[in-house]
């Protein structure tokens, strides 16, 4: 079990959620990274909440007498198929955008961002189109 840096609480693994602080003081929860310069992030803390999150940061932004702002990623999404919102704090499948880049031997992926999540309740749907390569979150 994983214990909230603000509040103690503990949460289970799978809820994990990261605060990353950019070099713009943006804040960016872990699902976000693809659009965020990690060498320019600072990490935060793990947290089990937004609100948790914010106080850590208030605390620590006003040490340095900074302001910050969370960028626009939240934990409840739309599902790409049912249309119905569900948290990302429960297990779910999300299409991301790849490309390679680099010779054949030690080649990278860059991820591009998450175009679609998909609930629980559909995530069966996805991998019987797909088939299991899609990513878990």
């Amino acid at each position: 079990m994983i214990k909230c840096n603000a509040c103690g609480a503990a949460f289970g693994e799978l809820a994990t959620r990261t605060v990353f602080l950019d070099e713009i003081q943006v804040c960016h929860w872990s699902d976000n990274l693809p659009e965020l310069e990690i060498q320019s992030a600072q990490v935060l803390g793990d947290f089990c909440c937004k609100s948790c999150a914010s106080s850590a940061l208030d605390r620590y932004l006003s040490k340095i007498g900074a302001i910050a702002t969370w960028a626009d990623v939240r934990p409840i999404e739309t599902c790409a198929i049912c249309a119905k919102d569900f948290s990302t704090e429960r297990p779910h499948r999300t299409l991301t955008l790849s490309e390679e880049t680099g010779p054949e031997t030690g080649s990278e992926m860059l991820y591009r961002g998450y175009p679609a999540r998909f609930c629980p309740d559909c995530t069966p749907r996805v991998g019987t189109a797909i088939g299991e390569s899609w990513s878990q979150s």
